[in-house]
């Protein structure tokens, strides 16, 4: 009787909060939405009246949904100034690739070891389905390429690598995002590349699969710096 009645009071609080955890939840991911698509450029404070309106969204949450992407640090809080979108500089993208190398390297090793033949088929899929719309499609090239890698990290069966990398793609989606509006078409993974990680998967082999990850990721670093990998890349590639 006394875990019965604990239930009914958590079941009861929980619903009396899901509505401001619907609008949190609804302010949480149209912020995160228009920062990693570059809609609020780079340096900007954002206004909390102007995105209160432009998005039905009451102050509480436009705060909460703030404070949980400051902690994912796709905004920066400022004392008495608010929260700005950062500038991501070269060295913040210089680290952005070092830990995707050391990382999805890891990644695609145990990826190779660790998938089902469905894991297989869905990554077949993200990587070999025809774009909709004819010609290139920069955006649906920014979004497929983030759920291909994503999607790679979990097939390795470990939420703290699944979990460390969305982070990190959350941040080279942005990255991606400010190269097209930038007009600097990103380069980054064409499918190509995608389908040769499927392919060594498929074959269970963990060397080949690394080699194939740590290309497709260098292939965006060249685009992006428009140059020869870095020396940690070519180590990478050479361990």
């Amino acid at each position: 009787m006394l875990h019965y009645g604990y239930e009914r009071r958590h079941m009861a609080r929980r619903n009396k909060q899901s509505p401001r955890t619907t609008q949190t939840e609804r302010a949480y991911g149209a912020l995160k939405r228009a920062i990693l698509r570059a809609e609020i450029p780079e340096g900007v404070f954002l206004s909390e009246a102007e995105i209160i309106e432009r998005y039905g969204i009451g102050r509480t949450p436009f705060r909460e949904a703030c404070n949980r992407l400051h902690l994912e640090g796709l905004l920066e809080a400022v004392p008495r100034r608010g929260y700005l979108v950062p500038e991501l500089s070269f060295h913040a993208v210089r680290d952005l690739f070092e830990a995707r190398l050391i990382l999805e390297a890891a990644i695609a090793e145990l990826a190779a070891v660790r998938a089902s033949e469905a894991d297989i088929e869905e990554l077949e899929g993200i990587a070999g389905v025809p774009v909709r719309k004819p010609g290139p499609d920069p955006e649906e090239t920014v979004e497929r390429n983030s759920r291909f890698h994503l999607r790679l990290a979990r097939i390795t069966q470990n939420r703290e690598l699944a979990r460390i990398l969305g982070g990190i793609l959350d941040q080279t989606r942005r990255l991606m995002y400010l190269e097209l509006c930038s007009s600097r078409p990103h380069a980054s993974a064409p499918l190509e590349l995608h389908r040769a990680v499927v392919s060594a998967i498929r074959k269970r082999d963990p060397a080949a699969a690394r080699k194939a990850v740590l290309r497709d990721i260098t292939e965006a670093q060249s685009a992006t710096f428009g140059r020869a990998p870095l020396p940690l890349e070519g180590a990478l590639a050479r361990g």
